[in-house]
């Protein structure tokens, strides 16, 4: 291996990180309001949910119900 090899490799390793950090955020962020447990109708069933000033979105699997929806 030359410094070149080695420095290149160094890069992806960085940028790979940088882009699981941003993406991790990206995914987490609507789950940082209150949470409380509430129907999700995904799943027929009572779930914790993160509550948003849009709606809520389900902590098992993710989806996201519109504020004012039916239950």
């Amino acid at each position: 291996m030359n410094e070149w090899t080695i420095a290149l490799g160094a890069l992806a390793l960085t940028l790979a990180i940088s882009a699981g950090a941003l993406l991790s955020r990206w995914y987490l962020a609507p789950m940082t309001g209150p949470t409380d447990v509430g129907w999700c109708p995904a799943e027929q069933a009572e779930r914790l949910h993160a509550y948003t000033p849009d709606g809520r979105r389900c902590w098992t699997c993710r989806r996201f119900t519109p504020a004012g929806g039916a239950r």
